[in-house]
């Protein structure tokens, strides 16, 4: 094992020495890359695709697969897989077949899904990885073991592709930039930033390969059995190092909870009796600098005996720091109004740990750390019976200014939210930071599109001169589908897409001549959290006399969301010729027998041999065709 010796190595974390995992370290993998040295991958990232997530209650699969990024044969371009089933814009991907070579797989992947069909380079990009997704078409989930391809083409020589390829698989040149900037699946985008951009570190958790008998494992379990195998072998031993600081609870100032200790000269050090407390802040206080606690020099605060002797004694003049305060103040509101306790055991038991705490990271060292600690101790000390204060954590983005900068009133770049309350309304502010983009991302403010939202709510203002009770809704699918998404998106924060889903409700009801009462409160009972005032409002004017933040969730019904009837796309040779409404429980045969049929078909087909009828459920058939080609 060869050992250099670098000015990076810190002397005060662990030993001072680093067992060296480029792959795996940011200052390791930096290091290599400057010597040359090799980097070999031991721990797979896992990637969990958001957009089709693994389905609670399937069935697990391994696959192994490969990724392949294609490079134009003359230009510094590359190619992007549009997929309009999935609406994934990606890199191109494949199983690998059993004792299949993965450049193989890479290439006959290549060759199937863009009918580009000579290769001038190929080569492994230096990152594995796993991705977990649900595979609907197969019903089970994937566990898939990705390799990762990079092909250089020769030249521009293709195939022609099978028409159920150029339906699944819509293909374009895009440069590098363009790439960085269209890619939706963040482990696509990891794998081109690796290969394009000099490669980056893995120090994420993951799966473990290229490690012996801990292969397989993930991060967490492979630590815990390397450190018994260690010890087993008398060669190391496990050992938990904290990087803390004493914390200093105490500040020179006057805004702070009073420090209830009395100093005397013959007691020492002692606790303000109970009956005394809380211990207030003086008014006769003078703010002058001199470097000390404006509370030393008040007359009124120190003016104090010592519980004990009775003797001249005087106050702690420090106060604590706002982190004590923040470091429980959760527990008090749980109880606000107890004079007894901070709070009782029963509030704290019906109402702690708290569900979910909202937050910015910045918050994540120092108060969430607090909080930790303080509940801890209270458990060790049996005030409670939880040891973690939050349940669950999410940091929202920064909204930063509109060019692209955190808003500062230096910059001059800071937006006022009254000045929007004012000219658009509380609730079309509301909809607008809700509607730039997923909570947790961080996204600049724009102006010109917050009239969007506005012009949205003037349409649900509009929509209520339609409303009749003597109608009812004929297809109750488009409402129940929005009560399932606006749900569960508020269940997990995804405000942006239960606001799309509530706009597509108001484009289909919008097209009624008459619009139901019950589909119309629907609609605003699901748009009252985010828009209070206006539906509060409309609630009132169609008749109902409580607050609609009174009235009762809508209940999704599943059962309403089955569709009667489908439209199936005709495609002949992949063109479209004609469509066809059936029932959506028409069979696969008397589909295509009804689309044979249909006088717009009759005259493509007729005169040639069908080579094969496509059909993907629910959507399109496509006849293939062929002039004298037996079928």
């Amino acid at each position: 094992m060869p050992v250099f010796i670098a000015d990076y190595v810190l002397n005060n974390y662990g030993t001072g020495a680093v067992m060296a995992v480029p792959a795996h370290d940011e200052r390791d993998f930096i290091f290599a890359k400057k010597y040359n040295l090799p980097i070999k991958q031991v721990v797979a990232p896992i990637f969990v695709d958001k957009v089709n997530p693994p389905k609670e209650g399937a069935e697990n699969t391994v696959r192994h697969g490969v990724i392949v990024m294609v490079k134009h044969w003359s230009e510094d371009k590359y190619l992007i897989d549009y997929s309009p089933k999935f609406n994934w814009k990606c890199l191109f991907t494949g199983g690998i077949d059993e004792n299949e070579d993965p450049l193989v797989a890479a290439t006959r992947e290549m060759r199937e899904e863009t009918g580009y069909q000579n290769v001038k380079e190929i080569h492994y990009i230096p990152l594995e990885h796993i991705d977990k997704f649900n595979a609907p078409h197969k019903g089970v989930n994937r566990v898939a073991h990705q390799k990762n391809i990079f092909i250089q083409l020769a030249d521009g020589e293709t195939i022609e592709r099978t028409d159920e390829e150029k339906e699944l698989h819509h293909i374009s040149w895009l440069t590098k930039d363009e790439m960085l900037n269209t890619i939706s699946l963040p482990n696509h985008l990891y794998i081109f930033s690796t290969e394009l951009l000099g490669g980056q570190p893995i120090i994420d958790e993951g799966m473990l390969f290229n490690s012996g008998e801990f292969s397989d494992m993930s991060s967490a379990d492979a630590r815990e059995k390397m450190a018994l195998w260690m010890e087993e072998k008398k060669i190391g031993f496990k050992k938990v190092n904290y990087r803390l600081r004493d914390w200093l609870v105490s500040r020179q100032r006057y805004w702070g909870a009073p420090i209830p200790i009395i100093y005397c000269t013959d007691c020492g050090e002692m606790p303000v009796p109970e009956e005394n407390l809380p211990v207030l802040l003086p008014t006769d206080v003078d703010f002058r600098p001199t470097g000390e606690s404006p509370l030393k020099y008040s007359k009124t605060f120190n003016d104090v005996v010592c519980p004990t002797c009775k003797k001249p004694a005087r106050r702690e003049a420090d106060t604590m720091d706002t982190f004590v305060c923040s470091s429980w103040y959760y527990f008090r509101f749980a109880d606000p109004k107890n004079n007894k306790e901070f709070a009782s055991r029963e509030s704290i038991e019906k109402w702690l740990p708290v569900d979910m705490y909202m937050g910015g990271a910045e918050h994540t060292v120092l108060h969430l750390m607090y909080a930790r600690f303080f509940t801890k101790v209270l458990k060790k000390l049996g005030y409670i019976n939880f040891d973690e204060p939050f349940t669950k954590l999410r940091h929202q983005g920064m909204i930063l200014a509109e060019d692209g900068r955190k808003m500062s009133k230096s910059l001059g770049n800071v937006i006022n939210p009254n000045d929007i309350v004012s000219e658009y309304g509380a609730d079309t502010l509301r909809l607008h930071e809700m509607f730039l983009g997923p909570l947790e991302d961080m996204k600049a403010w724009n102006s010109a599109t917050i009239i969007g939202p506005r012009r949205f709510l003037e349409r649900v203002w509009k929509l209520k001169e339609k409303v009749s009770s003597n109608v009812e809704i004929k297809d109750e699918a488009i409402v129940h589908k929005t009560i399932q998404k606006v749900g569960g998106d508020i269940e997990e924060f995804s405000f942006n897409t239960a606001i799309s889903a509530m706009m597509i409700l108001v484009n289909e009801i919008e097209k009624l001549e008459a619009i139901p009462r019950s589909a119309y409160e629907t609609l605003l009972m699901l748009l009252a959290p985010f828009a209070p005032h206006i539906t509060e409002e409309i609630w009132h004017e169609i008749g109902n006399k409580e607050s609609i933040h009174l009235a009762k969730w809508p209940i999704f019904d599943a059962s309403k969301c089955v569709a009667s009837e489908v439209t199936i796309a005709i495609q002949v040779g992949g063109k479209l010729r004609d469509t066809i409404i059936l029932p959506s429980d028409t069979s696969e045969e008397a589909l295509k027998e009804f689309a044979l049929a249909r006088p717009a078909i009759v005259k493509w087909v007729d005169g040639n041999t069908i080579r094969k009828i496509i059909y993907v459920k629910g959507r399109l058939i496509n006849i293939v065709v062929g002039e004298g080609l037996d079928s």
